[in-house]
């Protein structure tokens, strides 16, 4: 019995992969002269789970959000930050998602919206929302390293 066990915890093991593995939509190729928008394919469902993971931990939603991509016409970075920013956030805060700041040093993009200057009650589970998706595009369409998206002081 003691052989099999290993060989059963591998195979638990692999089918797991094999299961998150479906979880992204296959590759949508775009043209040259496109970007690809990638938002969680149910907006409230996803703003809610950010924000309860935001608020009391857990696992990540990211790891079982079905996403939906599709190719837009290429606009600067900051435009794209921006577009991510604003598709995730409610009706009432479209204006928050507005990219105040924005610049790439180092391979590092910078990101700051007028939610990080502008509070209300609920703005930090929206940015808990927000800063994965416009990480998710950034990295998606350009070749920066890293995203900081907060209040730029510098």
């Amino acid at each position: 019995m003691k052989p099999t066990l290993p060989l059963m915890s591998l195979l638990t093991l692999l089918s797991g992969c094999q299961l998150e593995s479906t979880l992204e939509p296959e590759a949508i190729q775009c043209s040259n002269n496109e970007f690809l928008l990638s938002l969680p394919e149910d907006i409230p469902d996803y703003r809610h789970a950010m924000a309860k993971f935001s608020q009391i931990g857990g696992e990540n939603p990211l790891n079982s959000m079905t996403f939906v991509s599709q190719c837009i016409p290429k606009t600067p970075f900051k435009d794209l930050a921006e577009n991510s920013a604003t598709a995730i956030l409610s009706t009432d805060h479209k204006g928050a998602g507005h990219v105040v700041h924005f610049r790439i040093k180092s391979n590092v993009a910078y990101v700051e919206l007028a939610a990080h200057t502008n509070h209300w009650a609920g703005s930090s589970a929206a940015l808990a929302a927000v800063d994965p998706i416009i990480k998710r595009n950034l990295f998606l369409n350009s070749k920066v390293e890293d995203v900081i998206v907060g209040e730029i002081t510098d």
